[in-house]
């Protein structure tokens, strides 16, 4: 059965698919957050197939997806008068909602590769356990909770240049040290993860002891998480040094990828990343990582984070998935994380 003439098919963003994303306020319970560089961000996706919901030239409601061979990456989901009500009438509703029967017809035919070469053997995406219309796609969409990243920042009222810090465009140099520390994570790809430039810390010898690569975003915060979170959004730009992390109406901070530090050391990560701070002249980072990744259980005791996350804490995100009823379960090991699939 054909979907209904309401949804369009596309491979580039439309202005009306624009409009909505830059007017799209993210979250529901405590924090809430709009993101002020969709228009560039959405250049970057990685082969992307907007499916929108259009009625006169408007669009209500939109799924992008990045098509990463066999497994799609949801990057937006932004259908918010159709999940309000759901979430509103849930234990009520026992039937399938014309969205739901629509979007998991889709589905399914995603699953048997009517929109791609070949058939798809799962579709992922990263929710805010905490946020009603997230869980509520998740829960009405057949995804599952697969694993859990950490939100963890690293922040400094004034962070410290090194010398020892440089900028590269060399991947080669790098290519094999993220094989070898990604390469068997969940849903690992490097499509945006080399491109150049990169932080690179060398030591004397001139051999790479760490590196990374960071994506600077730009976020309006219209409202803090916390019960106070509305009151708090208004009064820091008032506080002295708090003011220097948190900018409510115009939020720049650093998310870095493919972090690297040899022998997991934590004090030539803590150098690279204030180092980068002080570069980009920027107070602020987000690292979204696996909890469970060796890498970060081995340091996040050891590093000395910053007074953001003393504030805020590393919040969690989960990871879900919908697999094709035919393909085989993903193994338990942790999921690899591109800047790009969070901002």
């Amino acid at each position: 059965m054909a979907l209904s003439s309401i949804f369009k098919i596309r491979k580039k963003a439309t202005p009306a698919l624009l409009e909505l994303l830059n007017n799209t306020t993210l979250g529901t319970n405590g924090a809430k957050y709009r993101h002020l560089d969709t228009t560039e961000r959405i250049l970057e996706a990685d082969n992307p197939l907007f499916l929108s919901m259009e009625r006169t030239d408007k669009v209500i409601g939109n799924v992008t997806f990045c098509q990463r061979d066999k497994f799609w990456y949801i990057r937006y989901f932004a259908f918010h008068s159709f999940a309000q009500a759901g979430i509103k009438k849930k234990n009520a509703d026992k039937g399938n909602s014309f969205l739901k029967r629509e979007l998991n017809q889709f589905f399914d035919e995603v699953f048997e590769g009517k929109h791609s070469d070949e058939p798809v053997e799962s579709l992922y995406a990263y929710i805010d356990p905490r946020n009603d219309r997230s869980k509520w796609m998740s829960e009405n969409f057949g995804f599952n909770v697969i694993s859990q990243l950490a939100t963890q920042s690293f922040s400094r009222f004034y962070p410290k240049r090194s010398s020892r810090v440089e900028l590269s465009k060399d991947w080669d140099a790098l290519k094999e040290i993220v094989e070898k520390q990604y390469g068997e994570h969940n849903y690992f790809f490097t499509t945006h993860a080399e491109k150049a430039p990169f932080y690179i810390l060398k030591d004397g010898n001139g051999e790479i002891v760490a590196f990374t690569r960071v994506t600077k975003v730009n976020w309006e915060i219209v409202r803090l998480p916390g019960k106070f979170g509305g009151l708090l959004t208004n009064i820091i730009p008032f506080i002295p040094f708090l003011n220097k992390l948190i900018k409510p109406k115009n939020h720049i901070f650093l998310v870095p990828e493919i972090v690297f530090s040899k022998d997991n050391n934590p004090i030539l990560l803590e150098e690279l990343f204030s180092s980068i701070l002080a570069q980009e002249k920027c107070n602020l980072m987000l690292w979204w990582i696996d909890e469970q990744d060796p890498f970060y259980t081995s340091i996040k005791d050891k590093m000395h984070w910053g007074f953001f996350n003393k504030l805020i804490g590393a919040n969690p995100v989960d990871v879900v998935e919908r697999r094709n009823p035919t393909s085989k379960a993903i193994s338990k090991g942790p999921v690899f994380v591109t800047a790009f699939d969070m901002v």
